[in-house]
């Protein structure tokens, strides 16, 4: 079970001391989400969320939601004893691809919304039957919310993990991925090595216990749906190094207001190239 933090036990650590000033709420936390937003372009995450500019949905996201929620319902029945079967599971997801689409707009070209819903369907009937859904160990955390302070930042960092198996040599941290082709697992690993060591961080302050393994879950949406799993150990103190100081940079840069356009592959696919494209400097947007 997830425990309350037990600040006492932490080990004394450098202060980054610079007072918080959260009046446009940006760094009232620090998030995973966050930090890759910051670094991966300053001027997006102003759009976004300091600005508060609507993000565009898109049927990718609307389906990946969709799919979270079948496994989220999954899990929940295994830990408190409710209905696992599939067919609950795909009740949930139906359920919950509708309600995201009177939550945010979606344009499904024709026919695609039935094929989409179908996809997904497909996806969790496959991870139904993987060995990863059929393990016996118990969870511990299911789409679990998880803030703590640490010394590192001057905002609590926040976290929200998919699910926390349990394990004779300590809690595993799972997070699902949904993704269009098969994907390069040691790349993912490292795209994705700063919000499993953030997850991490806040397991074992509300636990108590090290973490012993984290997993990306892919589900794959190839013709016929796949299940990898791709094991990693638990950071390292390099690792953790190096996620506190991509934090502090972030969370410097946001207290500073330092934006500015970082062009990249990402634009491609970036519902803020009409205002950044208008940017003239610091704060103004013609």
């Amino acid at each position: 079970m997830i425990r309350p933090a037990d600040p006492d036990h932490r080990p004394p650590a450098d202060v980054v001391a610079f007072p918080l000033r959260s009046s446009d709420g940006a760094l009232a936390h620090v998030s995973p989400s966050s930090i890759r937003d910051y670094l991966q372009c300053s001027l997006r995450f102003y759009f976004k969320r300091v600005l508060g500019l609507p993000e565009p949905g898109s049927v990718s996201l609307h389906l990946g939601k969709a799919v979270h929620a079948g496994i989220q319902a999954y899990w929940i029945a295994r830990w408190r004893g409710g209905d696992a079967s599939t067919e609950a599971v795909l009740a949930s997801y139906q359920t919950a691809f509708a309600a995201h689409e009177q939550e945010a707009s979606v344009s499904f070209a024709e026919e695609e919304r039935e094929t989409t819903l179908a996809k997904g369907e497909s996806l969790l009937r496959a991870y139904c039957e993987s060995e990863h859904a059929q393990t016996e160990a118990k969870p511990i955390g299911v789409e679990v919310k998880l803030q703590d302070d640490f010394p590192e930042l001057p905002s609590p960092l926040l976290g929200y993990v998919d699910l926390v198996l349990s394990a004779a040599d300590g809690p595993v941290v799972c997070d699902f991925k949904t993704v269009a082709a098969t994907p390069n697992v040691e790349l993912e690993a490292f795209l994705h090595e700063g919000q499993l060591c953030a997850y991490q961080l806040l397991i074992e302050e509300a636990t108590g216990q090290p973490v012993s393994a984290r997993e990306l879950v892919f589900l794959v949406k190839t013709k016929t749906p796949k299940v990898i799993v791709h094991r990693l150990p638990p950071a390292d103190e390099a690792a953790r190094e190096r996620f506190w100081s991509m934090a502090q940079a972030m969370v410097d840069g946001v207290y500073h207001e330092r934006w500015h356009p970082q062009p990249g592959m990402h634009c491609g696919w970036c519902p803020y190239r009409g205002p950044c494209a208008r940017w003239r400097g610091g704060n103004d947007v013609a």
